[in-house]
């Protein structure tokens, strides 16, 4: 299967100042066509078996590129390694701890009232005078339902 390149992803990348290069483009446009959140690893492996060369260092680049101006976001998975997401969209993520699936899932209330209490020697205590919090991000642990159908839910 070829990877589609719509219109969409060359004017976002425009818009966001930078140049559609091929690179950009296929970036984009795999994950949001798999709806994935691929490490580079797995992105390089994907987009090899469906015909497009791209060497590590280019993906590297372009992918720090795209997370700077503000495409992808980037996060750390269970297994410890960065993942990319295209959705945007305030969410947080739903993750299998057996077989690391991931899914974008909403949360009805809102974490504008959780706050971040500092961890010292003497205990908890509120966020140090200058810190200004930028996102709030909550990620779900379970189990999906292929694993506990197939008994893996450790």
């Amino acid at each position: 299967m070829k990877i589609q390149i719509d219109q969409a992803i060359t004017q976002a990348l425009q818009r966001h100042g930078l140049r559609p290069t091929r690179a950009r483009q296929l970036i984009l446009a795999l994950i949001e066509q798999d709806n994935q959140h691929y490490t580079p690893e797995e992105m390089l492996v994907r987009l090899n078996a469906m015909g497009e060369r791209l060497s590590i260092a280019t993906l590297y680049q372009n992918l720090a590129k795209l997370v700077d101006k503000g495409l992808l976001v980037k996060f750390v998975g269970l297994d410890g390694e960065y993942r990319y997401d295209y959705n945007k969209m305030p969410h947080h993520h739903l993750i299998c701890k057996s077989c690391g699936r991931i899914v974008d899932v909403l949360v009805d209330q809102t974490l504008d009232a959780i706050e971040p209490q500092l961890m010292d020697a003497d205990g908890q205590k509120k966020l140090p005078p200058g810190w200004k919090i930028l996102q709030r991000r909550v990620d779900f642990i379970g189990v999906c339902p292929d694993c506990s159908q197939h008994g893996t839910d450790n």
